[in-house]
């Protein structure tokens, strides 16, 4: 067969006339081709790829020896054939002995398109071999810890000698002046443009701050004392360059004291709620000793007082602050709970009926005496036993969850010798009512079943029903 002599498998069958295109694939190179017979027998070529890498092989053997010619003549041996003007040529400088690769283009342009090597000495840059390149990191003091990775623009890991860091500078920028570690850079950087530590200390001591450490940098805090206060404080330069105040607390109180209300002022709210200030005032949260108009000495705030609420707790409460009450105790089988009470009020009695059991009842002359003991049992527990509380308020719906404490911190007899102790040593007079079970703990914990009443919303501390 015609096509298969010129060195093309057909893919397909003969088209049936010799000037139609025949798919086939050409042997030599592997392409798919489609000649026509024709052509094929006129001897005009089966490839046309392969036809041009032969004629372009033609045309360069043709200028193969003016090529070589003219590298030699300008200092270059080619090691290889005639590549092409364009074409990478491996060849040797005959000046520095260096192989490389050029081309002819390259060779025929003056300057840097020559030898590289060559032209990288005429303009000032290094050279460099593996002995050269760990010479140089060793002058700078840098400790190569892996191999030269063959030229000056790679990362090259190495350990800085005076600092210990593991750094990885290029060789081309630590020869053109870079330094060796970074870090280090940084640091010798921020010594340079640091202020003068006496400067800043006289910066400081003119905003009324006496520095009691070294002066750490601009913007770090710098621990000083404030001269007016006597506090510590830790402003930084910066912000007290910048007019800044150096201490906290005496910035919040002169805030404080720019926005509190006038003293004046606050006295006729409170005269107004029929309360005589008897102490000067501080601010609106902070409770202000007053005198009531029925002559009982009290401490509202002026935030809720001016709203007509806390007023007076001996006027304004259910609770005889002024009169004769009791501090009680009941218990159920998880908790004991302290509390007060009026002796002619309900407050045990719905205590009992949820499942508690009195243990025992100590009266005192006001509610007031009984509010102090109560409220002296509950910090022994809290401060003193370290005892948190048994139950939450979820677990008493009817309040009295923070005034609770497990059997296993203490006894309601423990309690009980601890209250008549506080009320002798306070000169109260006082009766202790013991229950004939005081000693027996119940067998079951009390119901968390709310009450049939509603409850009301707490009021302020001045305006408590205390239970």
């Amino acid at each position: 067969m015609a096509i298969r002599a010129v060195g093309a498998e057909p893919k397909v069958p003969y088209p049936g006339r010799k000037n139609l295109p025949w798919p086939s694939v050409h042997v030599a190179c592997g392409r798919d081709i489609s000649p026509r017979l024709s052509n094929v027998r006129g001897d005009r070529g089966v490839c046309r790829h392969c036809a041009g890498f032969e004629r372009g092989a033609t045309r360069r053997a043709k200028l193969a020896d003016a090529a070589v010619a003219e590298m030699r003549a300008a200092g270059w041996e080619p090691l290889a054939p005639y590549p092409g003007t364009a074409a990478r040529w491996l060849a040797r400088h005959l000046a520095c002995g260096v192989e490389g690769e050029t081309t002819l283009n390259g060779v025929r342009r003056p300057g840097r398109y020559g030898c590289e090597t060559c032209w990288r000495k005429s303009e000032g840059h290094r050279t460099w071999n593996s002995e050269s390149a760990h010479a140089f990191m060793k002058s700078r003091g840098l400790t190569p810890l892996e191999a030269w990775p063959g030229g000056s623009s790679q990362p090259w890991l190495a350990r800085h000698d005076a600092c210990g860091r593991e750094v990885a500078p290029r060789l081309g920028n630590l020869a053109a002046g870079q330094g060796p570690c970074k870090h280090c850079g940084h640091e010798a950087g921020h010594r340079k443009m640091m202020l003068d530590e006496v400067d800043a200390k006289s910066m400081m001591q003119r905003a009324g701050l006496e520095p009691i450490s070294p002066f750490p940098g601009v913007d770090r805090p710098w621990l000083c004392i404030h001269v007016e206060c006597g506090g510590q404080t830790s402003p930084t330069y910066t912000n007290i360059k910048r007019g800044q105040g150096g201490c906290s607390p005496c910035g919040d109180r002169v805030l404080s004291n720019l926005f509190r209300m006038p003293e004046q002022e606050a006295r006729e709210l409170m005269r107004e709620q029929g309360l005589e200030p008897l102490e000067p005032y501080v601010n609106s949260s902070t409770p202000w000793r007053c005198r009531h108009t029925c002559g009982k000495e009290v401490r509202p705030r002026l935030s809720t007082a001016s709203r007509g609420l806390g007023i007076c707790r001996y006027c304004n409460s259910s609770f005889p602050f002024d009169g004769p009450a009791e501090v009680y105790m009941v218990a159920d089988l998880n908790a004991l709970k302290i509390g007060i009470a009026s002796p002619t009020g309900a407050r045990i009695s719905k205590h009992t009926a949820l499942g508690w059991r009195l243990k025992w009842r100590v009266r005192v002359p006001t509610g007031d005496d009984a509010y102090a003991l109560e409220q002296s049992v509950i910090r022994w527990w809290r401060e003193t036993l370290a005892a948190a509380p048994m139950y939450s308020r979820a677990d008493m719906p009817q309040w009295g969850s923070t005034e609770t404490v497990s059997w296993d911190a203490s006894s309601p007899a423990d309690v009980l010798e601890y209250v008549i102790q506080l009320a002798r040593a306070l000169g109260l007079e006082h009766t202790p009512i013991p229950s004939e079970d005081i000693h027996t703990r119940p067998q079951r914990p009390a119901t968390n079943r709310t009450t049939s009443r509603r409850r009301r919303a707490r009021g302020t501390p001045s305006d408590l029903t205390l239970f």
